[in-house]
């Protein structure tokens, strides 16, 4: 049987909780004030030009310098997109064309060359992936055995959560000019048999799905409420507010 003191005591303890969420957000909005604001991305105009074959982290290559033969090598694409080179150290080589990669070695050499002239060679390329975000049941990286869509996607990615967002799904993919692109593609009108343009995805294109304004609640309620206050507190309202 609940006592008055009990009933003090929860009250107490619910009102400590609930202080402790204010006292959590006014620190965070304050910390937040001091933090400067990191520039806004600014996405390029979408279009679907096929651009040249970029290099990525993992693709191999060989380097062809005919009028300095100690200086041609096979190397690969690190992590951080750099190749090193002999005299002139490393070259960052990601997200560039076979030609612009040649023209920024040559570039290089003149430094150390007469008239260096450079031959790249493309060799094994790293997987064909893409990578899947946000409200997704097994997010990370995707391989494409084939072409591959946004949907089919998602589906390897797991299926969607009940939170997602399915109508604002983003594709933010690389330009020919290095710049990010960004397109919004509507995957509830598929998945509910109608007809609807599917766009095919590329080379590591990032693919994110939203959270619902519903979904965005609900993580609230875990995160600020249901892990600050005592879930015996919260149960013992809860049978009191529906007179049980």
């Amino acid at each position: 049987m609940l006592t008055r003191r009990s009933l003090l005591t929860a009250s107490l303890t619910a009102g400590l909780g609930l202080g402790l969420v204010a006292a959590t957000r006014t620190t965070r909005a304050a910390a937040r004030d001091k933090m400067p604001e990191a520039p806004l991305i600014g996405f390029a105009q979408w279009t679907d030009d096929e651009p040249y074959y970029l290099l990525y982290p993992g693709d191999k290559l060989e380097i062809s310098v005919p009028g300095a033969p100690e200086l041609s090598r096979q190397t690969q694409v690190g992590p951080d997109g750099r190749i090193t080179l002999g005299l002139v150290g490393q070259v960052m080589a990601a997200y560039k064309s076979v030609p612009q990669l040649q023209q920024e070695i040559q570039a290089a050499y003149r430094g150390v060359l007469r008239d260096p002239q450079v031959t790249v060679y493309p060799g094994d390329t790293a997987p064909m992936r893409v990578l899947v975000g946000g409200e997704v049941r097994n997010p990370g990286w995707v391989d494409m055995l084939a072409d591959m869509d946004v949907l089919q996607a998602t589906m390897a990615a797991g299926g969607l959560t009940h939170g997602a967002k399915s109508q604002n799904v983003m594709i933010i993919r690389r330009g020919r000019d290095g710049q990010a692109m960004l397109r919004i593609v509507d995957l509830k009108t598929p998945m509910k048999g109608h007809n609807s343009l599917m766009t095919a995805l590329r080379r590591f294109d990032i693919v994110f799905v939203p959270r619902t304004n519903v979904a965005e609640a609900g993580v609230f309620m875990e995160q600020w409420v249901n892990n600050l206050i005592p879930g015996g507190i919260l149960n013992y309202f809860t049978y009191k507010s529906f007179g049980n």
